[in-house]
């Protein structure tokens, strides 16, 4: 076979060709550190390397943003919730003086000041507590308060609460008062006194005080006139596993009516300015021998600053009586926020306020106050009877007024013992307020446990990744410098080789 210098000319060429194109692959290889710098040089690799780096992306999102978003939100819960108990135990210490000593006018009234300073730091600093700007107790709603930020007398709610029966307690209340009059004897006080009397009821605290006398549907304007609108409807099931339900219409009256503590057995009172209903012995006894569950369905205008939204812990509705719009809020039971935390793993974050704060710890309060101003009160009077008689030179009317006083001691005596009973029951309300604040906690703390592993995972996984995608794409080093030397030499090797047999023509043997 003939060789021509045009055959050796074209192959020095594509020798030399194939030579610079692997100097090039091995350089850039050294230079970037990757086996491939576009997907045509292996496929199989590029193809692998898409799959890694999305793999990544997600775990990075779950890890540094995700998982992170949700441990700070329960963070921030669990900061909250921890320090509302702690000022339930400070609570417990006050409460505890009360139940176990008399305190005087202004010992009472100055734990009475500190209580209320701690229902304010729970609800208003802890229970309305957000996180980047987002309300943590409110359910779906984060973007409105737990509490009113300030008063209102444009809104009327109707409200349905739901109860147990074991949430009936018993409430004791002095009933009637003595009272002086001039010209009353000595007789005449004996009489007052032997009306007052000390009575125990079956009462139902509601989350607010100071509610509606008038119906959700008059306040609309509408023809709902009725006097004793609110009730109360239980649902059980019978002996042979059938729903009942029953309704009780109540009548509405204000604690400060004569009548108002007058409770029939089959009767419900309900004393719309204190926010109780009052359960006559054989309702209460229907109640709980069905252990039924009821619904008391009341009306409420005007809100005081830092009061409880309504729609945040019961079902209603709310009407504004200027802009006349109607809401509609269902029950807020169960409103999870859910963050997907892993790859079809999704974790609720949220806790919401009506199951871990109790409005029995403002309620209790409220009935506490009451009873220490009826304290303060009759020491006002026996105070202002001890003026009288120094003042006195008539024997006779110093006689009367001496009774007046007597009778006023005897009623002093029931209403510490009433006061007494009430600091009682709010060492029962902290504990009862305790016990829901730590079942949240727990499952608060369980939901977290279950997040930091996932976290703790997702961070192992990640490197695991990271690593394989570095296998995949990554060069080694060394091997990529000694690749790199072997191209250069080949190619230097090619050119000098090039050099000397195209250098030669035919003259060079004649």
């Amino acid at each position: 076979m003939r060789v021509t210098n045009s055959m050796i000319s074209n192959s020095a060429q594509s020798h030399i060709g194939n030579a610079k194109s692997s100097l090039l692959k091995y350089e850039e290889q050294f230079t970037s550190e990757k086996k491939i710098q576009r997907p045509s040089d292996d496929p199989t690799v590029a193809v692998r390397a898409l799959k890694y780096r999305s793999t990544v992306s997600q775990i990075t999102q779950y890890v540094e943003k995700n998982v992170k978003d949700a441990m700070s939100w329960m963070d921030t819960t669990e900061s909250a919730l921890k320090n509302i108990n702690s000022v339930l135990v400070d609570m417990k210490g006050y409460l505890n003086q009360g139940a176990n000593d008399y305190l005087a006018q202004d010992e009472r009234n100055s734990v009475l000041s500190v209580l209320k300073q701690y229902v304010s730091s729970i609800f208003e600093d802890e229970a309305n507590s957000d996180y980047s700007g987002r309300y943590v107790f409110t359910g779906y709603r984060t973007d409105t308060s737990l509490l009113f930020s300030e008063a209102t007398k444009n809104l009327t709610y109707d409200i349905k609460e739901n109860f147990k029966y074991t949430d009936i307690g018993t409430v004791n209340v002095v009933t009637g008062n003595v009272t002086y009059q001039d010209g009353n004897s000595a007789q005449d006080y004996a009489d007052q006194m032997t009306k007052i009397q000390k009575q125990s009821f079956y009462k139902i605290p509601l989350a607010y005080k100071n509610c509606s006398k008038a119906s959700y549907g008059s306040v609309k304007g509408g023809n709902d006139t009725q006097e004793n609108y609110v009730t109360l409807t239980s649902s059980y099931k019978d002996a042979a596993g059938q729903n009942v339900t029953k309704t009780y219409n109540t009548i509405t009256r204000a604690s400060s009516d004569a009548d108002a503590y007058d409770v029939g057995d089959d009767e419900v009172i309900y004393l719309y300015d204190t926010g109780e209903v009052l359960v006559g012995k054989n309702v209460y006894g229907e109640l709980q021998e069905n252990q039924a569950e009821f619904q008391v369905n009341y009306c409420k205008s005007e809100f005081d600053k830092s009061d409880i939204r309504p729609e945040m812990y019961f079902e209603c509705q709310s009407y504004n009586q200027v802009s006349k719009k109607e809401i509609t809020y269902s029950d807020p039971a169960e409103q999870t926020i859910k963050y997907e935390v892993n790859f079809s793993q999704n974790m609720t974050v949220n806790t919401q306020g009506m199951d871990a704060i109790d409005t029995d710890i403002y309620r209790t309060i409220d009935y506490l106050a009451n009873v220490i101003n009826d304290v303060d009160d009759v020491e006002k009077r026996i105070s202002d009877a001890d003026k009288m008689i120094a003042n006195c030179k008539d024997p006779a009317e110093k006689k009367n007024l001496e009774a007046y006083k007597e009778s006023l001691e005897t009623e002093k005596s029931l209403r510490v013992t009433v006061m007494t009973e009430a600091f009682g029951k709010g060492l029962s309300m902290v504990d009862k307020a305790q016990e829901k604040l730590n079942v949240a906690v727990a499952d608060l703390g369980t939901r977290y446990s279950r997040v930091k592993l996932t976290y703790d995972k997702l961070s192992d996984q990640k490197v695991d990744v990271e690593e394989q995608l570095s296998n995949n794409e990554d060069v080694n080093i060394s091997d990529a410098y000694i690749n790199m030397t072997q191209a250069d030499n080949l190619y230097q090797y090619a050119l000098t080789a090039t050099s000397k047999i195209l250098g030669n023509t035919l003259l060079d043997y004649i």
